[in-house]
């Protein structure tokens, strides 16, 4: 076709792939691309700072299971957008970072140009699933498209593609891909049929379905109606199996509830999930362990797996449901996670956090969109609080960043049009703050619950244990209300003893806002 400049040619090739909004700051750097954007079907969000860039771009993703994509500068830019691409690496979620690079004959040479980064890829390839340098023009339409199709067909993790800016400015012709997206890797037939083998001659089986199953839900549902599995997701699998379903025992693992459960299990098929070391470390999983995930690393990693299964987690366990159909296998679940289950809101009634998870669960939707962040009742919520919808519990498990709830509950807001709400201690909610300009800007309805004990309370709980002092935990906090206010949100302070009564309508009068909704709670978690 006719000549494009680099910038153009990014542009083209992301509406190709179906791209309609990203994410980012402009920067000297990148100009040819947002020039680009103005001239394209593509809507872009403006955050405040590169991290929330990348965290608003991996809520999307995590609510729409589409690939968020993000836009940043060389050196500063890049570094700041890596802690959340290092969020999305550990958490699976496909994000396409885009970001320029110093002139072709003048990167990495260390003559001091603006915004010069040593070895930039080289930060990026150590946290993302892969990395592209691309020299010319003519290869942007390829590169972009290897990005998408890489996504498609492998676990989804953050992929990296960094463009000189003279590549950027420079026009030459070039020919746009249209390409039809790919899948990842069909079952193995004969695994399958050797699961179900396994799955006949176990009295007492297990399905714990994983992230990697958000986007079969149908298909994990259909899987457990037909032989009355037993069930616990992962946390990162709330909702592909409602958690008032008769046969889920647990929505997360990790407590003990589900590890006692376990422990009676003679079969466990791991669908979706690495089963970490964070969750899994100290759970006790039968010798027979059949694991299907996409990533075959994860095989063995952390538990002995007996039989490995490569392939996408909803064509699997579709055909292992046919083989299981046609042995007539059945298994008593109903029952037995009957005997199992306990409201998961009512494990400890004087547990401040349960009650506030309590009065948070029946104030939203059953498919609210609850975004955590590392902070008390979070930890709670990952293995107390229910979900009915799969793509509805954002946790930063792994990589642990503060500050990713509040802008990543504003992509999420961004790319659905469910109820989202944020939930953030005091210290995470100052990490990415300068984002509530952008709740503003882009009139989001999104409640910011920020549970506020003037400290880093978690480390002041773990210095006590192992040191029995304390050092650098307390904190100075501003008044959060005026904070919000000053940036244009609606703001209130609930005292915790009248979050009952609050709350509910709090939240109500927060989605019927066009602009975010600050709720401060002062607790004593």
């Amino acid at each position: 076709m006719d000549g494009l400049t680099g910038g153009e040619a990014v542009v083209a090739q992301l509406e190709r792939e179906g791209v309609d909004i990203a994410f980012g700051i402009p920067g000297v750097h990148t100009l040819e691309l947002y020039d680009a954007l103005l001239d394209s079907d593509i809507d872009h969000v403006t955050t405040r700072h590169e991290q929330g860039a990348g965290f608003a771009a991996d809520g999307y993703a995590r609510t729409t299971g589409r690939v968020g994509v993000c836009f940043t500068i060389t050196g500063p830019g890049l570094t700041n957008v890596a802690t959340a691409v290092g969020q999305a690496y550990s958490d699976s979620s496909p994000l396409l970072v885009i970001s320029t690079t110093n002139a072709t004959n003048e990167a990495d040479r260390g003559k001091g140009h603006l915004h010069e980064l040593k070895d930039q890829q080289g930060v990026m390839e150590s946290v993302s699933a892969r990395s592209y340098h691309v020299d010319r023009v003519a290869d942007v339409p390829g590169v972009v498209a290897d990005a998408f199709d890489y996504l498609d067909r492998n676990r989804p993790r953050p992929v990296h593609i960094q463009i000189p800016t003279d590549v950027l400015e420079r026009a030459e012709p070039v020919d746009l891909i249209d390409r039809e997206p790919a899948s990842p890797p069909g079952p193995d037939t004969a695994r399958v049929a050797e699961a179900a083998d396994r799955l006949a001659d176990a009295e007492r089986p297990l399905l714990v379905a994983g992230g990697g199953t958000a986007d079969a839900a149908t298909a994990v549902r259909a899987f457990v109606d037909e032989t009355g599995i037993p069930t616990i997701t992962t946390a990162a699998g709330k909702g592909v199996l409602p958690a008032d379903h008769d046969c889920c025992v647990a929505t997360a693992m990790g407590h003990d509830p589900a590890e006692a459960f376990v422990a009676t299990r003679d079969l466990v098929l791991a669908v979706g999930t690495e089963l970490s070391a964070q969750d899994t470390g100290e759970t006790e999983f039968p010798d027979d362990l059949i694991h299907v995930d996409i990533d075959p690393r994860n095989f063995g990693n952390n538990h002995e797996t007996a039989l490995g299964i490569v392939g996408d987690a909803g064509p699997t366990l579709d055909a292992l449901r046919e083989r299981a159909a046609e042995r007539g296998l059945t298994f008593d679940g109903q029952a037995e996670a009957a005997d199992a289950r306990s409201d998961p809101l009512a494990v400890d009634a004087a547990d401040d956090r349960h009650h506030l998870l309590a009065v948070l669960r029946d104030a939203l939707d059953d498919d609210a969109v609850v975004v955590n962040d590392m902070t008390k009742v979070s930890y709670a919520a990952r293995t107390a609080f229910p979900t009915g919808a799969p793509r509805s519990f954002l946790f930063p498990r792994g990589f642990g960043t503060l500050g990713f709830s509040p802008p990543a509950a504003f992509g999420a807001a961004i790319g659905g049009d469910r109820q989202v709400v944020s939930l953030v201690g005091d210290g995470g909610f100052l990490f990415t703050v300068g984002d509530l300009a952008t709740a503003v800007q882009y009139d989001l309805d999104v409640p910011i619950v920020v549970c506020n004990d003037d400290s880093y309370d978690i480390l002041e709980d773990v210095q006590r244990r192992q040191y029995g002092r304390t050092m650098a935990t307390d904190i100075e906090n501003p008044d959060f209300v005026a904070l919000a206010e000053s940036f244009g949100a609606a703001a209130r302070r609930i005292e915790f003893d009248a979050v009952a009564a609050e709350l509910p309508d709090a939240l109500a009068a927060a989605f019927e806002r066009d602009r975010p909704t600050l709720i401060e709670v002062p607790v004593t978690f």
